[in-house]
């Protein structure tokens, strides 16, 4: 990150630009900027993607002879430079720490003052000084009776607020009234939206079964389809370099002889390997009707696209001879190696124009599967680049990339300040990183395009943008569910929610590794160790925004429980096990403290859950009344250096003091009696296995024996008090 040596960005009219002036002239830039190509005051035209610090972000520009009137172009030119050189102003400061704002949400703001000049030229004003606070009241109303979305009136009107709060940063004739526009009302009040203001993340999580299945399926692309495909790409760039073992042979097997005679005998070639004649579909304009691959065929027979094309009826004739149908691709590359339930994934080889589709799918896969269980941001994860897995001191694995510059506009960087993070990540991300890097030579995991490398994102050395990447998430998805869906269920569920977008998948992983710690992701990743992973950070470096989505989803979880847990003891559900008295006590005791709760700040969450946390976690057929003193799980931890806050369901010690068993659990226990039932009995299970079986089956036993032995005694307890009272009244 490079910034232009200038002056220092503090308000005041020094600053004020002449037509040779640097636009960017007081931000960082990407450390790839050609300082001598940067964008000056008097240009028509201000290219403005040097400052987008993020890889994946696209390039922007204000074209202001389109944007503004040339009699108030000047004024808002101004108002944009200054706004991307200086500080927040304090009438428009948020309730951030950024010291200056994003370069896309100017660009944002250029966008809705342009309606609003066009207003004001069509009322003859040429200076911005010569508005008044009427001609702003005529222009809300203008823009109240537009029949737009309320959110683009919001955005119209706060952008007139933007104008105004730069005003003391601006030349006499170019301030809008002293007076704030529109009084103390906020954009939202006066177009008639209510928000409820909040810090917490409110990106709707991932739909749990759309991501279970999202995430399976993203891990058997990489895993079982994932090398099929690269070696296709692979085998792909050969052919079209004219380096592919098939081109070269043809080039020496027809040296010589009539191409009509080549073409016969490649058809009777394809006919022998049960192939079909190469086909494509036409553009639109030439009908868009399915033809001979005159391309492919070239290649195979030693000759050019042109050359070929005028035997279309020949071959076609050919074909029909020998019972070939023209395909829709020339399926060519291969062979398909992988397999899905016991059969080859597909029926036959991979197209030739299909491959850079399936790389997409392939790509965006590995995406899903880094960006999940990394609990990166979607930025992070497109700005990583090759050789990003490592292994830290201790053996972990790590991925090193660039935090997320977002908000982080220092307008002075400190240069001894390195970019780089590392981030701690599960063993089912390092295949993904390694076909990732595989599928071609580019720097980025996620180059703009793995076929064209001269594109303009690519020289800036750019990543996919989050965009592009959100439409292959989706795309992948369709794919998955247009060949693999069964027969009444697809099987990718579509999200009730709304489309899946890279921004859901982080705040999907913290609803994850609440509501399931002890639950396998697919590919054997187990949520609490990503919990444990993602948490704790590098060397420390936890991410507090992760920390404070963690904080929300186990509040959340932990009202939905006590409610649940309430509801069952007020039904009659039984509770035995040596904390059953506690674990009623804290139930009954928590439910008044979550009842009616309304927490919209993520530090209050944090707050609630460790002063009012009841402790009772429920596993699979057991539940924990957590007590720190007695707890059979900790002291293996401890033995090996590791913090106990909490219990370890696979550490579960059957003798704990801190067990309990709800009717619910038990239920639980009858389903795992009988697994261990049946393994115990299988004659053809080693001995040992047998007998551990068997060991687990009479200890599951036991604790559904003692449940209903105290269920029948509490019932005769309750019965027998009934009938002393009924017999005191009597009496």
């Amino acid at each position: 990150m490079t910034s232009v040596p200038t002056s220092d960005p503090s308000v005041g009219a020094a600053l004020l630009p002449g037509p040779d002036t640097v636009v960017l002239a007081h931000r960082p830039l990407r450390d790839s900027t050609d300082k001598a190509t940067l964008s000056r005051f008097g240009d028509p035209v201000w290219h403005l993607g040097p400052g987008l610090l993020d890889d994946q972000l696209c390039p922007v520009s204000e074209n202001w002879p389109r944007l503004m009137p040339d009699s108030l172009r000047e004024g808002f030119t101004t108002c944009a430079w200054v706004a991307l050189n200086t500080n927040w102003p304090a009438q428009l400061r948020p309730g951030l720490i950024d010291e200056q704002p994003e370069v896309l949400t100017i660009h944002k703001w250029i966008m809705s003052m342009s309606p609003f000049a066009a207003w004001l030229d069509t009322r003859g004003f040429t200076r911005l000084c010569d508005v008044s606070s009427r001609d702003l009241g005529l222009y809300k109303s203008h823009v109240l009776a537009l029949t737009n979305s309320t959110e683009d009136k919001r955005r119209l009107l706060h952008a007139v607020r933007v104008v105004w709060g730069y005003r003391d940063t601006l030349p006499d004739e170019h301030r809008l009234p002293h007076r704030r526009p529109w009084g103390a009302a906020s954009a939202d009040d006066l177009v008639g939206v209510k928000r409820v203001q909040s810090r917490y993340n409110k990106t709707p999580r991932i739909d749990p079964v759309t991501m279970d299945a999202l995430l399976a399926w993203a891990l058997r692309m990489v895993e079982d389809f994932g090398p099929d495909i690269r070696d296709a790409a692979r085998e792909a760039r050969l052919l079209l370099d004219g380096r592919h073992p098939a081109t070269l042979a043809a080039r020496d097997r027809f040296s010589s002889g009539s191409l009509k005679g080549r073409l016969a005998v490649y058809v009777a070639e394809l006919h022998r390997a049960g192939r079909g004649l190469p086909g494509t579909k036409r553009r639109e304009r030439h009908g868009g009707r399915l033809g001979v691959d005159h391309q492919h065929i070239a290649r195979m027979v030693a000759s050019t696209g042109p050359h070929v094309k005028p035997y279309d009826g020949l071959l076609l004739s050919m074909a029909e001879d020998y019972g070939l149908e023209l395909e829709s691709d020339a399926y060519f590359l291969g062979p398909i190696t992988g397999s899905f339930q016991g059969a080859p994934w597909r029926d036959r080889p991979i197209g030739v124009r299909e491959v850079n589709q399936l790389v997409r799918y392939l790509t965006a896969a590995c995406f899903i599967v880094i960006c999940y269980l990394s609990g990166m941001r979607s930025g992070e994860v497109l700005q990583l680049r090759r050789g990003c897995l490592r292994e830290d001191e201790y053996g972990g694995l790590v991925l090193v990339g660039r935090r997320s510059k977002g908000s982080d506009h220092d307008p002075d960087p400190d240069p001894e300040e390195t970019e780089e993070r590392a981030w701690a990540v599960v063993g089912a991300v390092a295949p993904v990183v390694r076909i990732l890097e595989s599928l071609s030579d580019a720097e980025l995991l996620f180059p703009p395009s793995r076929q064209r490398t001269t594109t303009v994102r690519s020289r800036r050395k750019q990543s996919k943008p989050s965009g592009t990447m959100n439409d292959d998430i989706r795309e992948f998805m369709g794919w998955v569910n247009a060949q693999f869906s069964g027969r009444d269920d697809p099987a990718i569920p579509p999200d009730p929610t709304k489309d899946i977008h890279a921004a859901r998948f982080r705040r999907t992983l913290a609803y994850f590794v609440v509501r399931r710690p002890g639950g396998l992701a697919a590919a054997q990743a187990q949520y609490g160790h990503i919990r444990a992973k993602v948490t704790l950070g590098y060397a420390g470096d936890a991410d507090t925004s992760w920390m404070e989505d963690l904080a929300l989803e186990e509040l959340e979880m932990v009202s939905e429980q006590v409610d649940e847990d309430l509801r069952a003891l007020d039904d009659g559900e039984h509770v035995s096990g040596p904390s059953a008295q506690e674990y009623r006590h804290r139930v009954r005791k928590s439910a008044a403290v979550f009842t009616g709760r309304v927490v919209i700040h993520a530090d209050n969450a944090q707050r609630l859950l460790s002063s009012k946390h009841p402790d009772i976690h429920h596993g699979r057929g057991m539940t924990c009344v957590w007590r720190y003193e007695t707890a059979g799980c900790r002291e293996e931890r401890e033995a090996a250096g590791v913090d106990v806050h909490g219990p370890d369901e696979p550490l579960c010690r059957t003798a704990c003091v801190n067990l309990a068993y709800t009717d619910r659990d038990i239920e639980d226990k009858k389903r795992e009696l009988t697994r261990h039932e049946a393994a115990a009995a299988d004659p053809l299970s080693p001995r040992p296995l047998r007998e551990r079986e068997a060991a687990k089956a009479a200890r599951a036993r036991a604790v559904i024996a003692a449940h209903e032995l105290g269920r029948h005694g509490s019932s005769r307890q309750k019965q027998a008090g009934k009938e002393r009272l009924d017999g005191a009244q009597t009496s």
